[in-house]
């Protein structure tokens, strides 16, 4: 007898039935079980169904030994994903571990390099004090050496006098006086106005210069007069005055210079001293700023270590967490195999189906019947 022809809407049927039946989960697992060959999943798919129609006291031992296999396949998939949450979990312990490890010692690091950092600018106040105290001295130093430049300048200042007020006595009031001095008027003129302006400089009033004007306007003949006479006289007194003013000035001059340099030599002294001082602790304070910022790096460098540790966190638990919704996921199916396999998967349960597919499967009971006769005369 020939085999019996599908129709195109039979082989649709059974399509859909596969699709939706109790046991698909089952197939689409061992549909993407890399662990066997294709070959032997496509036997294990077909086979599966077959033997889970077989209630579990009349499944002979093929029957059996298939679905130990599908079983030892779930178990050791479920073993494989259950691994891999461990090795997560203890990959996860691990870096919370060296997270904890790296939180202390950046903390650690970090108070080290605060107290550094606190010391150093309590030592700061410390520098602040000898370097204002060496800045006094070496203000006391400048000041000495000002006075002792204030000095040299009226020193010279003096004996530029002496020289010159020496020349003009001898060299203009002296030949003015004893008519000896030759040259045109306008010459004594100014060389008289000269004397006017040294004797009001002196001191002396403007009608003191005016007398003497006139009075070297005489020859030396005519000046036996009172008026004269009182005027050189007068004049006279005012320059041997300064002439000894100046020289007394100048006698005194060495005392005052030795004492400025004691004073230059004491400010140099003290400003050495507080200069050395100043130099200690700043170098001090300049070591100790070396070690805070070692500290401070040191610091810097745990907390980014720290930082590396805590960004690795979300990604592992992210992974995790995927790996055991997908553990709980794939549970469906170990559950759903130990459910098929205690009972067949042929006893139907209880459907209601729409008259079009109950008069579907009354034809297809009574096309079954009529062949079996046929079939039995073959056999």
């Amino acid at each position: 007898m020939a085999p019996k022809r599908t129709s195109g809407a039979a082989s649709a049927a059974d399509a859909k039935r596969a699709k939706n039946a109790p046991e698909a989960p089952l197939l689409d697992f061992l549909r993407k079980c890399d662990e066997i060959p294709k070959a032997c999943r496509d036997m294990l798919q077909a086979a599966v169904p077959l033997c889970l129609e077989v209630v579990e006291a009349d499944r002979h031992k093929f029957q059996v030994e298939v679905l130990d296999r599908v079983a030892s396949l779930i178990a050791s998939l479920e073993g494989k994903k259950r691994a891999g949450i461990s090795a997560f979990e203890e990959e996860l312990a691990a870096i919370e571990a060296d997270r904890a490890q790296a939180a202390a010692t950046a903390n650690v690091k970090k108070a080290l390099s605060t107290e550094k950092e606190n010391q150093c600018a309590e030592k700061e106040k410390g520098v602040d004090g000898v370097r204002e105290i060496a800045n006094g001295a070496k203000k006391v130093l400048t000041e000495a050496q000002q006075a002792q430049e204030a000095f040299n300048a009226k020193k010279a200042g003096l004996l530029t006098e002496q020289e010159t007020f020496a020349k003009l006595l001898a060299d203009v009031f002296l030949p003015l006086k004893e008519g000896t001095l030759k040259g045109n008027p306008a010459k004594q003129k100014k060389l008289v106005g000269d004397l006017k302006h040294k004797l009001k400089e002196l001191g002396a009033q403007t009608a003191l210069g005016d007398a003497l004007a006139a009075t070297l306007k005489m020859t030396p003949a005519k000046r036996a007069g009172t008026f004269a006479k009182t005027t050189i006289e007068f004049t006279e007194e005012y320059f041997t005055k300064h002439t000894a003013k100046v020289a007394q000035d100048i006698a005194g001059l060495d005392a005052q210079a030795a004492s400025h340099d004691t004073a230059i030599a004491a400010a140099q002294a003290v400003l050495g001293e507080k200069k050395a001082a100043s130099d200690v602790v700043e170098k001090e304070w300049d070591a100790m700023q070396d070690v805070w910022v070692s500290l401070d790096k040191d610091a810097a460098e745990a907390a980014r270590t720290l930082k590396q540790i805590e960004a690795q966190l979300p990604k592992l638990n992210k992974s995790i967490d995927k790996a055991k919704l997908d553990l709980e996921k794939f549970l469906e199916v170990p559950s759903l195999f130990a459910t098929l396999k205690e009972k067949s998967t042929a006893v139907p349960a209880v459907t209601h189906l729409s008259e079009p597919e109950e008069v579907e499967a009354e034809e297809e009971e009574a096309a079954g019947e009529g062949e079996q006769p046929d079939e039995a005369m073959q056999e």
